[in-house]
């Protein structure tokens, strides 16, 4: 930034000095008083033309970007080195540069084990050369951060207090919105979301068209298929998160999953709870659902296999119908865990609705609906091996 504005002051010096020439000039070659004012009158203002355009060349490298708190953020043109502070965007920004993961420097430490265990290693592996800059996803080391010496960091616009600290770094921060936004926590609607912020952060408007046609295509078809399904042919429905000291946490309203449920148009047992909401397992017992997603890989680590087998511990699903009946499911790993908003979106609704609605969708081309969007828009050819462990149907 000092550069930038040193190089206007630079400017201006010299835009005085031509005009004050240029009026010295004036004033020995006329032969009267008018004369004399007209020139001093003309030069000042070309000398107030030229200082102003000095001023705009001098903040030329840089743009406003309004973030999803609503602050208004400088951010340099060019930027090549960024931070990622807390929010799970690393697959969306791989996205938003075709299948690469250029220019950044550090993220949150914890992601790496998630990238360990999803095809994101595979198509950008530059990401697991960064270095860690925080701990988990709570703990903030500016001073880490500092040493880096990003361009920009991009983080969770709901972490008041890492905004605060990351403000008086002086660095620039763009805020990127997750659960608790004043908009839904859609994940269909917040991955696209963060692309059209990555495109104002990078000065590359409407970059992501195409992309985001495509994907709201695969949507479309798949709400158009489910609308065609009679409602008693929709199966009661649960996202469990997690179950710690015996307690169940499960998909309230305005969490992703709440939100992953109300696309896929079945009965959420749990609608009436908020957030990631604790319950008991008598409740459960009451709800009864007929299909049970889990959280997955990634993230909480309770599989299909844990729930099938009844060895959770403090834990007893097997009287619950979608035990009894096989129709518990992982949620996979694609770019990123599938229940969190990241670019393969479309492709998660398509594949709960194949585990929702198996024989509406058994002539649904999910695989090769996954080839597809991963050559075309990652640049990827998706092996046998990962599109297995993607789609894990039952």
């Amino acid at each position: 930034m000092k550069k930038r504005w040193r190089g206007a002051a630079v400017l201006l010096s010299a835009a005085l000095l031509l005009g004050a020439c240029s009026t010295a000039e004036s004033t020995d070659t006329a032969g009267s008083t008018d004369t004399a004012d007209t020139a001093d009158s003309t030069d000042t203002a070309e000398t107030a033309d030229m200082a102003e355009t000095a001023s705009l060349e001098g903040q030329s490298g840089t743009h406003i970007v309004v973030d999803h708190a609503g602050n208004q953020v400088e951010v340099p043109d060019q930027i090549d080195r960024v931070v990622i502070d807390q929010i799970p965007i690393l697959s969306t920004y791989m996205a938003y540069f075709e299948g690469s993961a250029p220019y950044i420097v550090g993220y949150c430490g914890s992601f790496k084990d998630t990238i360990n265990e999803t095809v994101l290693k595979n198509i950008a592996p530059e990401l697991l050369e960064s270095e860690e800059t925080v701990y988990a996803q709570s703990g903030l080391n500016i001073e880490e951060i500092m040493k880096l010496e990003p361009d920009i960091i991009l983080y969770n616009a709901n972490n008041a207090e890492h905004a605060e600290v990351l403000k008086a770094s002086g660095i620039p921060a763009v805020g990127f919105a997750t659960i608790g936004a004043e908009t839904p926590a859609d994940p269909l609607e917040r991955y696209e979301e963060w692309l059209r912020l990555l495109e104002d952060v990078f000065g590359e408007d409407g970059k992501m068209d195409g992309f985001l046609e495509r994907g709201d295509e695969i949507v479309a078809d798949v709400e158009a298929r489910i609308a065609e399904i009679p409602e008693e042919e929709r199966p009661s429905s649960m996202i469990l998160y997690q179950v710690s000291d015996g307690v169940p946490q499960v998909a309230g309203q305005g969490v992703f999953g709440y939100y992953w449920l109300e696309h896929l148009g079945v009965q959420n047992v749990a609608e009436e709870t908020q957030g990631f909401a604790q319950v008991s397992f008598e409740q459960i017992y009451t709800w009864d659902p007929e299909v049970i997603f889990l959280n997955g890989p990634g993230l909480m680590k309770l599989t299909v296999q844990d729930i099938m087998d009844n060895t959770v511990e403090g834990a007893d699903f097997s009287t619950i119908q979608a035990v009894e009946n096989g129709r518990v499911y992982d949620t996979t790993l694609g770019m990123w865990n599938w229940f969190t908003p990241n670019p393969d979106g479309p492709l998660v609704l398509a594949w709960l609705a194949c585990n929702a609605y198996p024989e509406a969708f058994a002539d649904y081309p999910l695989e090769d609906t996954i080839r597809s969007y991963y050559e075309e828009f990652y640049g990827y050819e998706i092996t046998d091996e990962e599109l297995e462990g993607m789609l894990q149907l039952r």
